[in-house]
């Protein structure tokens, strides 16, 4: 009797090699993220995914969301890299505070104390927003060699008081940039300019980081460094994040093109500060007062995206400020991770601010609860989840199958 010899069989590798990734059975890629973000009104212009397209095709845009230029390489980073696809808050967590919020913790989010601070230096005052907290505290950092920059919001070259990612190194750098803008600026954005060699002053593989941004931008910078499709690269050198208070924001056209410089007449080039307090719409040319209306006159000028959002007091930060629960001329500041609080220690020891502890139970704190708890109202389920639906597969060793002779 004769043996048949069995088909060859395909043989299987014992392990996956270094830098394996599984493709899911469609790739996600920029228009997916256009189709699914950006058409459906919740993309916030973070930059996360500007800053996380390794060949640098994605960029800012007048219409404040990100644009491409160039031929997509399929790679799925940017779409994986955005906070409206998923933003899995408990994982993010863990990453940033080694654990969860408590039940305790859900209005405020996970923090240590809670302060009223305000600058000393009366550059920073004159210039910067309420107590000039923010400032102060990265010029602390600078000047004692904890960080060597600071991205900052500022403002860009071509439209005055239109926000965009800047790079702060000095004093004056850190004053000729503070102050509230109320617009986005693709903040995490920035981080694509910093890490394309020849074209930054920055180093990034070397230099260490302080990030400033609004809850959105922070929610884009840690989604695009804790997911495994994604760019944790970026990040790395980050040494602390300052988030800022937020009820919304509002479109830069809109308000200050169409409302402040068309309806009331007021050369943007003028303006020194915008100010939104109690409810007033403030906005400065000079020393002189030049608007103060119900800010319901810019409602219609009010991000689409803002009516997803949860989060008011920047609960992914280290150090978060705002103006709610201090007295005018203070900034409040929770402090959430021990980086956050021997930051803010350290700038009042050497005389850069000086603070005064707020009562977790006073007034201020719970009417800073309070807002926090109307944001809250809001629909996050488009995108909130407590652990990513795109888990990262585990290699597995498989047995090598010998084909019969």
């Amino acid at each position: 009797m004769t043996q048949t010899a069995a088909p060859p069989q395909t043989l299987k590798p014992s392990a996956e090699g270094e830098g394996w990734k599984a493709r899911p059975i469609k790739l996600k890629i920029f228009g997916n993220l256009i189709a699914e973000v950006v058409h459906k009104g919740i993309c916030m212009y973070c930059g996360a995914c500007i800053a996380s397209c390794p060949i640098d095709i994605l960029f800012h845009s007048e219409s404040e969301e990100p644009i491409m230029r160039g031929t997509c390489a399929a790679c799925q980073v940017c779409y994986y890299s955005c906070p409206r696809i998923e933003l899995p808050v408990a994982e993010i967590e863990r990453r940033i505070f080694g654990r969860e919020r408590t039940t305790e913790e859900t209005i405020l989010g996970i923090h240590i104390g809670s302060y009223s601070v305000r600058a000393k230096d009366p550059d920073i005052l004159k210039r910067a927003q309420d107590g000039g907290a923010v400032s102060a505290l990265m010029l602390y950092a600078l000047e004692n060699k904890i960080i060597d920059y600071a991205l900052v919001s500022g403002f860009t070259s071509q439209d005055p008081w239109k926000p965009g990612p800047r790079v702060a190194r000095t004093k004056q750098e850190l004053v000729e940039n503070a102050g509230s803008q109320y617009s986005p600026g693709g903040q995490v954005g920035g981080l694509a300019e910093i890490a394309v060699p020849n074209r930054s002053v920055v180093d990034f593989q070397e230099e260490r980081m302080a990030l400033v941004g609004l809850p959105c931008e922070l929610q884009g910078f840690w989604r695009m460094n804790s997911h495994w499709i994604a760019a944790p690269k970026i990040g790395r050198n980050l040494v602390f994040a300052v988030g800022l208070f937020c009820s919304k924001v509002f479109d830069y056209g809109k308000m200050m093109v169409e409302f402040v410089e068309g309806a009331r007449g007021i050369d943007l080039k003028t303006v020194t500060k915008v100010n939104i307090k109690k409810n007033r719409l403030l906005v400065y040319a000079g020393d002189r007062l030049a608007i103060d209306e119900p800010v319901e006159v810019i409602a219609h000028a009010a991000r689409e995206e803002c009516n997803i959002c949860v989060d008011y007091s920047a609960e992914l930060s280290d150090i978060a400020v705002g103006a709610i629960g201090s007295a005018t001329g203070w900034s409040t500041v929770l402090t959430r991770t021990p980086r956050g609080e021997d930051i803010l220690n350290g700038a009042a020891e050497a005389g850069y601010v000086e603070l005064k502890r707020l009562d977790p139970l006073g007034k201020g704190m719970k009417f800073l609860e309070t807002l926090c708890e109307r944001k809250r109202l809001r629909d996050p389920s488009a995108y909130i989840r407590h652990s990513t639906a795109y888990p990262r597969p585990d290699p597995k060793l498989v047995p090598i199958e010998v084909p019969l002779e």
